[in-house]
Formats: structure tokens, sequence, C-alpha cells
């Protein structure tokens, strides 16, 4: 999952374990699922709790994936020299799929939660590791998670991770390849997310109770 999957599924997350008023917690797991991507190694205790908290959120939805049949099978229907960056690919088809059917995921509008995760994230950016502070930094300047839906942007975003990637890859010229196989890579989503709601409902529930 790429961020929109992560702001949400933490957002649903504390709404489902009845922590939604505890602001706090919230805002940690939502920070926890940026800093996810760029916070490496064991947990010492080098930033707040509730941010700990969203880290290990983030890194279990990461591990869950990867090792998700579903997930196999959709890296089984890439070409061979795809596949070694297949989890990229799908993480970010993963993002567009929430999004062409956010209205049965989430109350609000899409517009309404992104600008809500800014919100709550931005503030202690000055916090996070140099990386994470540009990420975030650039997905609410151009209202990155609100355009999703739209496939240029996917291939935008992906056409971005390849520079940032130290050796040669597909992932500039993959979008055409990955639009093909969007029918099959959607039905997936369609039975992952739920499951993996709920998978991650009956790991947290009991630790999300931390003051």
């Amino acid at each position: 999952m790429n961020y929109l999957a992560h702001f949400h599924l933490a957002q649903q997350l504390a709404s489902r374990c009845g922590l939604a008023e505890r602001g706090a917690m919230q805002q940690g797991l939502l920070i926890g699922g940026l800093l996810g991507d760029f916070v490496k190694g064991p947990l010492r205790g080098n930033y707040p709790a509730t941010w700990e908290v969203g880290i290990r959120l983030h890194r279990r939805i990461d591990a869950l994936t990867d090792s998700h049949t579903l997930v196999s099978e959709c890296l089984d229907k890439l070409p061979a020299d795809y596949r070694r960056y297949g989890g990229i690919m799908l993480d970010v088809c993963f993002d567009h799929c929430l999004s062409l059917r956010w209205d049965q995921h989430h109350s609000t509008s899409l517009n309404s939660f992104t600008q809500g995760c800014y919100q709550q994230i931005l503030p202690d950016k000055d916090h996070y590791p140099t990386a994470a502070r540009r990420q975030i930094s650039f997905l609410a300047e151009y209202d990155v998670l609100t355009k999703m839906a739209d496939w240029d942007n996917i291939e935008a975003m992906l056409g971005r991770i390849a520079k940032r990637v130290p050796r040669e890859n597909p992932l500039s010229y993959c979008g055409a390849e990955l639009a093909r196989l969007l029918p099959f890579i959607d039905q997936q989503f369609l039975a992952l997310y739920p499951a993996l709601q709920d998978q991650l409902f009956e790991e947290f529930n009991a630790s999300l109770g931390l003051e």
C-alpha cells in the first residue's frame, strides 16, 4: 500500500478501535504512516510513543500485503523483468483502486480526508527525517493524494520513484502494462483490502490503549 492507503488504514483503525476522539493517537498513527518508509531498524523510543505505534502499523501493513496470496497472484501476472519492482508498482496501483471507490470506504470526500491528513502531519514535520519532511511537503503542496484516481498521476508518481532508485528499473515506463492488468489488480484489491482491515484490527486493538 502507498500513502493514501496507509493513511486511510491508520484512520480507520483508530476509528474502529474507538479512538477517533483521541486526536493524539490518530495523529500518531497517521504520522507513522508517513515515517514507516523512512525510519528503519528497531524502535527505541526516539519518537513519541504514538508515532512508533504508527510506524509499527505501517510495517505490519507492508508485511501483510507483501506476503498475501492475492498480491503474489498480481505479481505473477507481471512480465518477468518487472517483478523485482512489482511491489512498488502494486502499492501505487492499490492507491488508485482505493481512490476509484473512495465513497465505499469513507464517509467524507477524498479531498476532505487528504486535507485533514496534511493538517495533522505537517505541523511536526521539522521533527521528521529529512526525506520524510520533503515527501509530506511535496504531497501537500501538490495535493497528490487527492489526484490518485487519475491514471496520468499514477504514471507520474511511478516516474518520480524511478528517479530515486539507484539502478536501472522499469518504473518510468510500466504504466501501459499496469493499465492492461488493472482490472485484475482491482479485483484482487477488492478482496485484499477488507481482509487487511480485519487483520489489523485483530492485531492492534488491544495495544492501542496506550496513554
